[in-house]
């Protein structure tokens, strides 16, 4: 159905095509495994308490140990971090002042949304709930060109907010028969009253629920739709979700042994005389001739526990990527060469680039959206609506500063590489490297300097 066909219809048709386009998700499982107090292990119906039977012939329940381990957490805060690294740059080689202006733009919008930050926290929403939406719209604040010589009557800017299930958001896509988005409905609720917002190209409808739909429309003037929509067909931890909950399964069986066994069980094997009395130092049982007494343990289950735990969440980290970065796996590497650095994380760069596949996709769509917001905002820069923009992710990697100094040097014939001002603006305990440099000329001119070449 395209998109004229669509908007010809009643309210209650609309609202009702939209959403039966949407494949279900159900988000509600994905957030109850990312947060780890509503994992299974917490489940009384699943993991019911032990009945003990008691002395008098009657039973009582005790509650079991339930142990959840954030993995879904950390899987997705480090691919997130990976992916996104120090930040996004915009690329671009503009050669006009309507193109420099445009940039400019372009960098400050970026800056006022926070949106190097503001991605991160999509990309974790995106990985854990599997879609994520920006919205875009244009508001009056003209504090925000302060400083950049524009005209006065550029007044209006671009804020975002995020879109998503977990904020209280229903997002709905609608697509064509040739896979483009043609319209974007977004449900939501104010003060318990059903709304469903409309976004096409040409305009916005409002729709509020009473005993039918009724909408009203208003002209979008960017005259593009203003959502960039990610979505993925899984969550980040999907594959490894049953490892996650053998692991916390057999820690909490563990942790049930550890509680039974915690006071020790004796095993005795004859008749026995006495006890020690409770409190006596120097604790004896009497036995008669020929009766032995031990503790009851499990010799074998300690190991084997521990090479279950071992082996578990070696592959709940591998399969998804993630690099283990425990201070217990950490603490005894050493000193590692930078190429060793490079591919003790090669797994979590090469899952980065995989995202870009998608996400990567959306940074360029927020772009060519931004780009055309911008220069309804300032009409002086429609003539550079065409400039080449692009994303560029910095992913993080270590290295090893060092060992790449040393190369430098070597490579520059042992020559210096670097100047004393350079030098002394990396030393985080200068605050004013101009005056630091002053400092430095009247210690070697003085008394100091002579010292040091006596020595």
């Amino acid at each position: 159905m395209d998109i004229e066909e669509l908007l010809q219809k009643t309210p209650n048709e609309i609202v009702n095509e939209v959403r039966s386009k949407k494949k279900s998700i159900d988000h509600q499982t994905y957030l109850d495994q990312y947060d780890p107090e509503q994992h299974e292990i917490h489940n009384k119906v699943t993991r019911p308490k032990k009945t003990i039977k008691t002395d008098d012939g009657g039973t009582r329940f005790v509650d079991v140990a339930r142990l959840s381990i954030p993995f879904q957490q950390i899987i997705v805060d480090r691919a997130a971090a990976f992916l996104i690294g120090e930040g996004i740059t915009l690329v671009s080689q503009p050669d006009t002042d309507q193109e420099n202006t445009l940039y400019d733009m372009m960098k400050k919008t970026w800056f006022e949304n926070k949106l190097d930050y503001l991605s991160k926290e999509m990309a974790r929403i995106w990985m854990s709930e599997t879609e994520v939406a920006e919205l875009w719209h244009f508001r009056e604040k003209p504090e925000t060109w302060a400083g950049m010589g524009l005209s006065d009557s550029v007044k209006m800017a671009m804020s975002v907010q995020v879109l998503a299930h977990s904020k209280g958001d229903s997002l709905y896509p609608y697509f064509d028969e040739r896979g483009d988005m043609i319209a974007f409905g977004r449900g939501y609720k104010v003060n318990k009253e059903d709304r469903f917002d409309l976004y096409t190209a040409e305009k916005i409808t409002r729709f509020t629920k009473k005993s039918n739909w009724i909408g009203e429309e208003e002209k979008n003037p960017l005259g593009k739709i203003p959502i960039i929509y990610y979505s993925r067909q899984r969550t980040e931890w999907a594959h490894v979700q049953h490892l996650i909950e053998r692991f916390e399964t057999m820690l909490s069986n563990f942790a049930d042994s550890n509680d039974y066994f915690a006071s020790p069980m004796v095993k005795i094997k004859g008749e026995v005389k006495g006890f020690a009395q409770k409190g006596e130092q120097g604790k004896l049982i009497t036995l008669e001739e020929n009766a032995d007494a031990d503790y009851l343990t499990w010799d074998q289950a300690p190991e084997s526990i521990r090479l279950e735990k071992e082996t578990l969440q070696e592959l709940i980290f591998s399969m998804t990527q993630t690099p283990d970065i425990s201070f217990a796996q950490m603490k005894g590497i050493g000193n590692i060469t930078g190429i060793a650095l490079k591919l003790m994380f090669l797994d979590a760069d090469l899952k980065a680039k995989k995202h870009l596949e998608n996400f990567g996709q959306g940074m360029q769509r927020r772009i060519n959206l931004l780009k055309k917001g911008i220069t309804i905002v300032n009409t002086a820069t429609e003539q550079a609506a065409g400039l080449q923009i692009e994303p560029e992710f910095r992913f993080y990697l270590p290295e090893n500063e060092q060992e790449l100094i040393n190369m430098l040097v070597t490579a520059a014939g042992n020559r210096a590489i670097m100047s004393r001002k350079t030098a002394v603006s990396f030393n985080p305990y200068v605050l004013d490297v101009g005056k630091e440099l002053e400092n430095i000329n009247e210690d070697e001119a003085g008394e100091f300097g002579n010292l040091m070449e006596g020595v």
